[in-house]
């Protein structure tokens, strides 16, 4: 006996009327573009009847966030202004005191301009963001945070070492101290008393040459975090590369960059220290007793927390100079 239509339909898969089942497939293709936006995900979709077969793949790593969030604790006069820079307009999330990734690229074009027009480009409007208004857009969208403050701002933002369960990881810059010093004393106006009668009247000088170096570096910092080093004299060439391994590439780059000028130009020959052997040997000590920024680079350059790049390695980023 033959089974109606109607019997076999209820034996059978179950099957949604076109009308009702476009709708939900529009409902489902759009959850899953929210996904793919928000995710970075790749996805092939294969339509079966009622049926949404997705394969799913995440972009590799370097299109994702790292797994470390990286801080750079700038140092006065350390190049910082131009490496937050340079990252901002090359990389993806970076977000700096000195520059934002996501406008980076205009704000440079903007400096082109005025570097053509013979004007003196210094750090202002979209390169200096003001630090509350860095609290005020919070740090979640970053994979790479540079910061001028405080040694107390990455403690106080980050306390326990991470950041929304994310593990953090400090960089500091190395400068050779004597020339960090007068690179300062440049910065201030300032001169080293080279004929003081006495150490008091020496060591004086030079305190009044310090910008922000007891500041922003203190031991305590190792207390919260992973913290690194790396050399001043290599910031743009091997550090860059080594962050380039780490941080996704922009899509667009305004190359090249335009150096932020934060110093008067410096003339060495006018510095009477590098004239005494002595002088600069009982100042380079008392910088190394009394700094805790020159002792943490001191026993940090030639360890295990150096951020030394493998030879190997060989990615070209837009460099600036290392500043005065």
């Amino acid at each position: 006996m033959k089974k109606s239509r109607r019997q076999l339909s209820s034996k059978s898969t179950h099957r949604i009327p076109w009308g009702v089942k476009i709708p939900v497939l529009l409902s489902v293709a759009s959850s899953l573009l929210a996904v793919v936006v928000h995710h970075n995900i790749r996805i092939s979709l294969d339509l079966k009847g009622t049926h949404i077969d997705a394969v799913f793949a995440t972009k590799d790593a370097a299109t994702s966030h790292p797994p470390i969030l990286y801080g750079h604790v700038h140092m006065a006069k350390t190049g910082g202004t131009s490496l937050n820079g340079i990252l901002a307009n090359t990389f993806e999330r970076v977000c700096g005191h000195k520059g934002y990734s996501y406008d980076a690229f205009q704000d440079n074009e903007r400096a082109k301009i005025l570097e053509k027009e013979g004007q003196r480009i210094r750090p202002q409007g979209r390169s200096k963001v003001k630090p509350l208004i860095m609290k005020e857009i919070g740090f979640e969208e970053c994979d790479y945070i540079s910061q001028e403050s405080r040694w107390e701002f990455w403690r106080d933002t980050f306390g326990n070492g991470k950041f929304h369960g994310v593990m953090m990881e400090l960089h500091v810059p190395c400068r050779e101290r004597l020339d960090h010093l007068m690179s300062q004393c440049n910065y201030k106006h300032q001169k080293i008393a080279c004929d003081a009668e006495t150490d008091e009247e020496l060591f004086e000088s030079v305190k009044k040459c310090f910008t922000y170096v007891l500041q922003r570096y203190d031991e305590k910092l190792q207390n919260h975090f992973d913290v690194k080093c790396f050399d001043f004299k290599k910031q743009f060439t091997d550090y860059l590369k080594y962050m380039s391994g780490i941080l996704q590439k922009r899509r667009f780059q305004s190359i090249p960059y335009v150096k932020r000028e934060t110093n008067a130009p410096r003339n060495k020959e006018s510095e009477c220290i590098w004239g005494d052997a002595a002088l600069m040997k009982k100042v380079e000590k008392y910088l190394l007793d009394t700094v805790p920024y020159y002792q943490f680079c001191d026993q940090c350059m030639g360890s295990d927390n150096e951020i030394i790049v493998s030879a190997k390695k060989n990615t070209t980023v837009s460099a600036g100079s290392t500043g005065a």
